[in-house]
């Protein structure tokens, strides 16, 4: 389990100083991915820093593994766009598989998220936007992302995103993709029809920016689990909460804006990247404003940055000192000198700030009344309580619940009850806190889908989908159905069932083989023993040589089949060959052959044993229960040194003889 990782450690050390194709030196490291290991490497022709990024050595054999990795180079080689990173060349090493990319000086979204907790609304939004852009551009040439994350997002030290790793995209014919038999992508992110292994459109991409963007936002992700499979469960089950319930500075639009992004059925989310980078640049543009931001660079319509003049008050001032606007039917009036004057600026300014103060004032008093003199309580324990029963326990310490969504099926908690709440039991918030809480929908009833003649694994899919779990598997021998495919399983096909059935399958071996005996090939040498496996119509296995205690050399010493036992006909037999005795004093070495043993007429189980004791220790070398009549067949032993023979029946020493 440790040494794959461990080899491509020292790989990875192994490769720093090598040149590849007499061009590409590798500095070093600069990260590790579940195929690949990415390294810096100085291109020698061009003179220039490129990042290289090379299948690891344990998977170069493995040629999906290479088909996968030529595929990336491939899809987005035909990608050409500043928010992609760019693919130069692809090249093969001896055994050694690479590409050849730009290199990127920045860091990944994730790191930056991770620092920072959250970033700011315009600066999510922007990066969002720019992603967007990336997206617009590969699915205009068909290409499906399917592993959009914090990960695979660079932003380089001028705030320009680089969308990279489309190791898993995939080329879509009509911009469509089935998996069946795998679940693509990272948990977190990843859609809801990803996560049932269904059809995978390009709004599979829409929704992990979606998430991609619920993150930059509030610094968490949507849904959380144990495991992959809880949390994928989540994204098909579960409806979110908020952005703005987790930060609070969240408008409207911008909730709108992810919520609609990340909704579970593709059709409700935007129809395509470009129509959700409109209502970005929207939204932003509205914030910005909303907010009074310094604009000094906004996002066109192509999502480039722009770098807008300041505006000159002074001279903004003076213009507007310098405009007149003439009286109706432009007449001139003469001010009477005796007229009296206006109210003295310096009162006007007075009166100003006693009016806002005042009303500054009134409002402060009014917000603490209203917020910070609502009292502390701690939330209640609602798990487990029907709404209206969990809304009389939530009155009683003055909080009110909301639903969180539909609900979701459990097979344990009644409908109509409390799943889960937040925020949690225990917690202290104020009286003006909202409870939202997610009800039981009970036990979901599905019908037991037909999984006769699948092949095992596309079960399992099929099983994973409905939330099904898999019982006792039982395996059988028949012609109808292919090797490793479902004969019949329990439930029925079509009968009414909860998520919490275990489904009990029965899995063909194929055809039933026709069954021989094994041979005893102990004590034979090589060749005649594989002519005897022949004979048997059986095949050798393994052959394992070593140095045996009570073997001379090319002697059979094991088998893996027990003599006289039956196997399938065709069976693989492994077996040890001995390169010669133990013999590290270099003693005499003494060979007897065991002709007869006399079978007394009584009693009818007679267990004959013969012990060898000698330089070598102490060995069982023959054991077996004969009865009256049996022909023995000769037994050739083989010991070093001085030796002692006993030979037993039923346990009673019957004879001993001494050599050396």
């Amino acid at each position: 389990m440790i040494i794959l990782p461990l080899l491509s450690v020292r790989w990875g050390e192994a490769m720093l100083g090598k040149i590849l194709k007499d061009r590409y030196k590798i500095i070093k490291e600069l990260g590790k991915g579940g195929m690949a290991i990415v390294f810096e490497a100085q291109d020698l022709l061009l003179d220039r820093k490129v990042a290289l990024k090379m299948l690891r050595p344990e998977f170069v054999n493995d040629k999906d593994f290479v088909k996968k990795f030529r595929h990336e180079a491939k899809a987005v080689a035909r990608l050409s766009h500043p928010n992609v990173v760019s693919i130069f060349d692809i090249g093969q090493d001896d055994e050694n598989y690479y590409l050849v990319m730009e290199n990127v000086e920045g860091r990944n979204l994730k790191d930056i998220i991770k620092e920072r907790g959250k970033l700011s609304i315009t600066e999510s939004l922007d990066i969002a936007n720019q992603i967007c852009a990336a997206l617009v551009v590969a699915h205009k040439n068909n290409i499906i992302h399917c592993d959009i994350k914090p990960h695979n997002i660079l932003i380089t030290p001028d705030k320009q995103v680089k969308v990279t790793d489309f190791g898993i995209a995939r080329a879509a014919t009509s911009t469509t993709m089935t998996v069946t038999d795998t679940i693509v992508g990272s948990a977190h992110y990843f859609s809801p029809e990803q996560a049932r292994g269904g059809e995978i459109k390009a709004r599979s991409d829409i929704y992990s920016l979606g998430i991609v963007l619920y993150e930059m936002l509030t610094g968490e992700v949507p849904f959380k689990g144990d495991s992959p499979i809880s949390v994928a469960l989540k994204h098909i089950q579960e409806k979110p909460k908020k952005p703005s319930l987790l930060n609070q500075e969240i408008p409207p639009e911008v909730d709108e804006l992810v919520m609609k992004a990340i909704a579970k059925e593709p059709e409700e989310r935007f129809n395509n990247a470009a129509e959700m980078r409109e209502n970005i640049t929207r939204v932003l543009k509205g914030f910005q404003k909303a907010n009074n931001l310094d604009n000094r660079y906004e996002l066109s319509d192509q999502g480039d940055t722009k770098i807008l003049k300041r505006v000159n008050l002074k001279e903004r001032n003076q213009a507007k000192a310098e405009t007149r606007v003439n009286p109706p039917n432009n007449k001139r009036y003469l001010t009477d000198p005796g007229q009296k004057k206006g109210m003295p600026d310096w009162v006007k300014w007075t009166l100003g700030l006693m009016i806002f103060f005042t009303i500054s004032i009134i409002a402060l008093s009014f917000f603490y009344q209203n917020y910070m003199e609502v009292p502390i309580v701690e939330v209640p324990d609602l798990v487990g309580m029907d709404f209206e029963e969990g809304e009389k326990v939530a009155a009683q310490v003055g909080l009110h619940l909301e639903k969180q969504n539909e609900g979701v099926f459990h097979p344990e908690i009644p409908e109509g009850n409390i799943i889960s709440q937040y925020p949690p039991a225990g917690e202290r918030v104020r009286q003006t806190r909202t409870l939202l809480v997610t009800l039981s929908k009970g036990p979901a009833i599905l019908t037991m889908p037909d999984l006769t003649n699948l092949s095992l694994r596309e079960a399992e899919v099929i099983l994973d989908n409905n939330n099904l779990v898999i019982g006792e598997r039982e395996y059988i021998y028949t012609d109808k159905v292919p090797e490793g495919s479902i004969v019949t399983h329990e439930p029925a096909p079509g009968e009414e069932i909860n998520t919490d059935t275990r489904i009990n399958l029965v899995i063909s071996k194929g055809t039933q083989p026709k069954m021989v005996r094994v041979p005893n090939l102990i004590g034979l040498i090589r060749q005649e023993a594989l002519e005897r496996l022949k004979e048997s119509n059986l095949t050798p296995g393994k052959i394992t040589e070593e140095l045996t205690r009570r073997f001379k050399f090319d002697q059979v010493a094991r088998q893996e089949f027990q003599p006289g036992s039956e196997v399938a006909e065709g069976s693989k037999m492994d077996l040890t060959i001995s390169k010669g005795l133990i013999n590290i004093e270099g003693a005499e070495v003494h060979t007897i052959i065991v002709r007869n043993i006399t079978i007394d007429p009584w009693p009818r189980e007679q267990r004959i044993q013969i012990v060898v004791i000698d330089n070598n220790g102490k060995d069982i070398v023959y054991d077996k229960v004969h009865h009256p009549g049996d022909i023995w067949q000769p037994l050739t032993i083989n010991s070093v040194g001085p030796t002692t023979y006993e030979f037993y029946n039923n346990g009673e020493l019957i004879r001993r003889i001494k050599r050396g």
